[in-house]
């Protein structure tokens, strides 16, 4: 997740892309990404306080309607391209950069708040036209929580699980359960059109000549 977030802000101004970063069980995994400009939100230990939750429910919630509302506003636009096409001709119109919520540990925020889904539904169906995306993370995946939110993951990453019903449930096959005990192995795939096993390197260990960790 880190890398992706770093790759991201390196490769994106802040007014083209923000980020929401929320880490529902409380760690540190973005707390390094905390004063970045690109950084709209970030939000940790979830679990916690159940105030938070709702918030970033009501937060996400009137994003999705705010950015309808600018469409509309600028003329019935359908979606965000037309829209920045439309303010380098009105630069009047208010600025709509992406934005990506990045949710980490998400397979417990729903069993948690089970109504979440249907906003990320929401978000899946609607998402790409107003430039909002989802990259959900969890250790543990089940089925049944899902409730057809798969239907809108295009991109997915499985490291290796621990059983072949998670690995389905991420894959729709059971090759990440039998992937090497090592760390780094995956599958990647993307819609029906990619499939593909990767070894990830470890760049995160002291650098020789070193003492800190880098």
């Amino acid at each position: 997740l880190r890398t992706l977030v770093l790759a991201l802000v390196v490769s994106h101004p802040p007014e083209q892309l923000s980020l929401v970063l929320v880490d529902y069980k409380g760690g540190a995994t973005f707390a390094p990404f905390a004063e970045l400009p690109h950084v709209a939100g970030l939000i940790t230990n979830l679990a916690a306080d159940a105030s938070l939750v709702e918030r970033m429910y009501t937060s996400l919630d009137g994003e999705v309607l705010r950015r309808q509302q600018l469409l509309a506003d600028a003329g019935k636009l359908t979606d965000i391209g037309e829209y920045q096409l439309r303010r380098a001709q009105r630069p009047e119109l208010p600025p709509l950069g992406y934005l990506l919520v990045i949710i980490d540990e998400f397979g417990e925020l729903l069993t948690a708040k089970p109504e979440f889904v249907e906003l990320f539904l929401r978000i899946g169906r609607i998402g790409r036209s107003i430039g909002v995306h989802l990259l959900l993370s969890s250790q543990r995946v089940e089925q049944g929580k899902m409730r057809g939110l798969e239907t809108y993951l295009s991109y997915r990453i499985g490291l290796r699980t621990l059983s072949e019903t998670e690995s389905r449930t991420v894959l729709d096959t059971p090759d990440a359960f039998h992937l090497p005990s090592q760390p780094g192995n995956g599958y990647l795939k993307v819609d029906v059109t990619v499939y593909e096993k990767f070894k990830a390197a470890y760049v995160s260990g002291t650098r020789p000549g070193r003492t800190e960790t880098e």
